[in-house]
């Protein structure tokens, strides 16, 4: 666990376990939308709501013929409703008897919050993968993720160290399953079946399964609190993209990304 979080997040770790004193009250206060999963499914995958966890989601239902069991996590009402309608308007197009859905709240009710950058959330969804997995008779879970982005090589000296997350590097996704082999004594396998295609192809997976219109109803934003209906993306990855090429090379590139943010 310390070396596989560290490295995802660059920060360093120990770990105490104690035995939990009333877990009932923790499954209540953090699962409370828990609920046991049909073992007919296919196969088990994350589901975010954002544009790579869709195109993969759709891409495996419509042009794979799989049926999945979706496991959704969100701390916030804005993705959660994000997640329900993408799920709604797949059964509505004919495919409800592929796609079940199993949403997740963690969140610390009454809590402070003492770390925002939520760096490590991959480490909390792929925990809710596995559960979900094992609820299922299933011994691997897919993680729907752009590889570029999850890797998060370092482009420019502030985004190293601590500012920075490896979501889904295959070294935080072999360490996950080495962690999660050894606690249950089984092998335990995670897919990421878009880890080295580019955004524009995960992009046309959406369009090749004939669902493009469903692409503006995703939310990859992080900034969740900032969604609104008339700005459901807070454009800030689009500026700095802009900016980065802006003042690397006067590139007609450059220019369009910055245009594109103004809109």
């Amino acid at each position: 666990m310390c070396d596989t979080l560290g490295f995802l997040s660059d920060d360093a770790y120990t770990f105490e376990f104690t035995l939990s004193e009333n877990p009932a009250e923790i499954q209540e206060q953090y699962f409370p939308n828990l609920i046991d999963a049909a073992p007919s499914v296919g196969e088990v995958a994350l589901f975010s709501g954002g544009i790579d966890s869709f195109a993969g989601a759709v891409n495996d239902i419509v042009q794979n013929n799989k049926s999945l069991l979706l496991v959704g996590h969100s701390g916030a009402t804005k993705i959660c409703s994000v997640q329900n309608t993408l799920i709604k308007e797949l059964k509505e197009r004919g495919y409800q008897r592929q796609v079940s859905f199993v949403p997740v709240c963690v969140s610390n009710i009454g809590a402070r919050t003492v770390e925002h950058t939520q760096r490590t959330r991959s480490f909390l969804f792929a925990c809710l993968g596995l559960v979900i997995a094992r609820m299922a008779g299933k011994d691997r879970f897919t993680f729907y993720e752009n590889g570029v982005v999850s890797m998060n090589p370092p482009v420019s000296g502030d985004i190293v160290g601590g500012r920075a997350t490896r979501t889904t590097h295959p070294r935080v996704l072999r360490g996950l399953e080495r962690l999660f082999s050894l606690i249950l004594d089984r092998e335990i396998s995670i897919d990421t079946p878009l880890q080295w295609m580019t955004k524009p192809e995960v992009v046309l997976l959406i369009n090749n399964a004939g669902l493009p219109d469903l692409l503006p109803m995703t939310c990859s934003c992080t900034r969740t609190h900032m969604r609104t209906t008339a700005q459901p993306h807070c454009g800030e990855c689009f500026w700095n993209c802009s900016a980065a090429c802006r003042m690397s090379s006067r590139t007609r590139f450059s220019r369009r990304l910055l245009r594109w943010r103004n809109r």
